[in-house]
């Protein structure tokens, strides 16, 4: 099935459940990744309805909730994002599209729109650093990687001892829950050691083939390992979202937008 983008574009929501024993109290995130300003409705109607149908006590960004491009506004976003405040926490982690607006001065006028609505929204924007939700006993890490690390060409990988120097030890007493744009890192956030990573950033591979998966990420990779979905290596998860929204090539095959709630449960429940 071929998704070309308008505003008319079905979205399919996924949830999942995840139990654990250092999970205190009951909680439900709606995680959104990939929306590159792209609406559902006027005013994004349609997804703030989803997600508020969803209940959520939070809701987790793991990046490029808007686009960087000099023709680019950033109202839709800050738009959905405002709307969605006044009724939940967000936490919003840091994606290759934030980081260039704030790496090159071309990007000012969305930079500034970035920023003021951020502020207006009472948004907690995570770069490399962490927030305590201590009645469910969990701690939210966002993580904000060098630009370099998005190169097209020369991909950088990270390890475990340059993700600890950015966000800190993990206390292995909480649950830690890492919002991590780029999925490619798999192995060194498993080393690392967070309980539950969120990521976004290659939009289900854009093109989805049966029993394969995802055709080619944003940086023109073919056959990206981990292009959408659960994955799990020892006691770290790590769930992909295929995104919400698209950004130059405005198509998707056999790959819905999809917004996810993750509901975590103690483990007696």
């Amino acid at each position: 099935m071929i998704f070309k983008w308008d505003p008319e574009t079905v979205f399919e929501i996924n949830r999942y459940e995840l139990k654990n024993q250092k999970i205190k109290q009951r909680l439900k995130i709606a995680f959104l990744a990939d929306l590159h300003n792209c609406v559902y409705g006027q005013n994004n109607d349609v997804l703030f309805d989803a997600v508020c149908d969803e209940e959520p006590d939070i809701i987790a960004v793991a990046g490029d909730l808007i686009e960087a491009g000099t023709k680019a506004s950033e109202t839709a976003g800050m738009v959905l994002l405002y709307r969605l405040s006044k009724r939940f926490p967000i936490y919003y982690g840091v994606g290759n599209h934030e980081k260039r607006l704030f790496l090159y001065d071309c990007y000012k006028k969305q930079r500034n729109e970035l920023v003021y609505g951020l502020l207006k929204c009472g948004v907690k924007l995570i770069g490399n650093k962490s927030y305590d939700l201590s009645d469910n006993n969990v701690v939210i890490k966002g993580l904000d990687i060098p630009h370099e690390y998005y190169r097209r060409v020369f991909h950088r990988y990270t390890n475990a001892a340059e993700l600890e120097g950015w966000l800190g030890k993990n206390d292995p007493t909480r649950y830690n829950l890492l919002l991590a744009h780029d999925p490619s890192h798999f192995e060194a956030y498993c080393d690392y050691g967070p309980d539950l990573v969120f990521s976004g950033h290659v939009h289900g591979g854009i093109i989805r083939l049966p029993k394969i998966g995802g055709l080619v990420s944003p940086e023109y990779r073919l056959f990206p390992r981990y292009d959408a979905g659960f994955y799990e290596k020892g006691m770290t998860k790590m769930l992909v979202s295929r995104g919400l929204g698209s950004h130059t090539i405005y198509l998707r095959i056999n790959n819905r937008p999809e917004l996810i709630t993750v509901t975590l449960l103690p483990e007696k429940e």
